[in-house]
């Protein structure tokens, strides 16, 4: 079985032992481990694609960079790889890791048939101090589980160029709304009031390119009633606030893309009390934007699940969830799927 290693900075880490296997996945707790070792201990569990590798284990980066990158990392995962790609499921594993967590993870560096590729060699403490015993979250059967259901249903989705021509509607609406739904991390480290309406764009970008069926078929009332399909049963009663936000989120966003947000900023942009010269933008909810990204994650979730669900249908999966906005039964069963997938996150 290909494998592949990703590794993670944070404090606290909770590994008991420098290395737990479950099933077929494994957890290592690399402050426990040398570096020398660790590249011992990694050529045992992934074997390099050529001799070249063995010989220059570090093909990207130099060996000064992977001794800063393995300093500033904690912990890390040894995953299955399921690519038939030489250069391995990096991108794949990660954002399925990144699915199943409430943060993006930053990964120091990986390692794969091709040898250790460096990322970061540095992260700054602010950002580090946000991952404490973060290896908790997946040192359990519910990741694996959840990894080994959704990860074969973005496989083939990464821009390979000699991949891409033999795409249908499905595979590039699944690509590309992995790349919109990646975006939004970036909103995890910045948070500021003029990024605030920019981020609610990105969110209904994702929700229209992977629930609309065809062209000029979204529009919030059609995406929100496709949403409620999803996520009716998970939220149960509370779903009335859900489709509240949904709404205004969608208005959030008109504004910005429209251009009409500006007024709004005028309106509201007021001096300091104590400091007349100075201006102070108005306050945002950024409760509000971590609400409908956590919405818009479960979608995807539920979404990829359904994917593989209903793959013998050989129909796209916004047509299918459509049609369960009539069809009762067909709305139980999706939401069926959705919660038996959602309860191992």
């Amino acid at each position: 079985m290909k494998r592949i290693f990703l590794a993670f900075p944070g404090y606290e880490v909770k590994i008991k032992q420098k290395i737990k296997r479950i099933d077929n996945f494994e957890f290592w707790d690399l402050e426990k481990i040398d570096q020398k070792d660790f590249v011992k201990l990694i050529q045992k569990k992934i074997i390099p694609i050529n001799k070249n590798v063995i010989k220059n284990y570090f093909t990207i980066n130099n060996r000064k960079a992977y001794q800063e990158a393995y300093k500033e990392s904690s912990w890390g995962m040894l995953l299955p790889d399921f690519t038939k790609d030489v250069s391995g499921s990096r991108y794949e594993s990660l954002f399925v890791v990144n699915l199943f967590s409430d943060l993006a993870l930053p990964v120091m560096f990986y390692v794969g048939r091709m040898g250790a590729m460096i990322e970061r060699r540095k992260l700054p403490i602010h950002e580090k101090a946000k991952f404490r015993k973060e290896d908790k979250k997946f040192a359990n059967k519910k990741f694996i589980q959840f990894y080994n259901l959704l990860l074969p249903e973005i496989i083939g989705t990464n821009w390979h160029t000699n991949e891409v021509l033999k795409w249908n509607g499905e595979d590039w609406r699944i690509s590309i709304a992995c790349s919109l739904f990646s975006e939004l991390s970036k909103y995890q480290k910045v948070k500021y009031p003029m990024k605030w309406q920019a981020e609610c764009a990105d969110i209904v970008a994702f929700y229209e390119t992977l629930l609309s069926r065809k062209k000029n078929d979204g529009g919030y009332y059609r995406i929100i009633q496709r949403i409620e399909v999803l996520l009716g049963s998970h939220y149960k009663n509370r779903f009335s606030n859900i489709k509240k936000g949904l709404k205004e989120l969608y208005n959030y966003r008109n504004e910005f893309v429209h251009g009409s947000f500006f007024e709004r900023l005028k309106k509201e942009t007021k001096a300091y009390s104590d400091n007349k010269r100075m201006a102070q933008l108005p306050d945002v909810d950024f409760n509000f934007l971590e609400t409908q990204a956590e919405v818009a994650r479960k979608v995807f979730i539920s979404f990829l699940y359904l994917k593989k669900k209903f793959k013998n249908l050989n129909k796209p999966i916004p047509e299918i969830i459509n049609s369960a906005i009539t069809d009762i039964g067909l709305r139980k069963k999706i939401q069926s799927y959705a919660n038996q997938i959602l309860k191992l996150v």
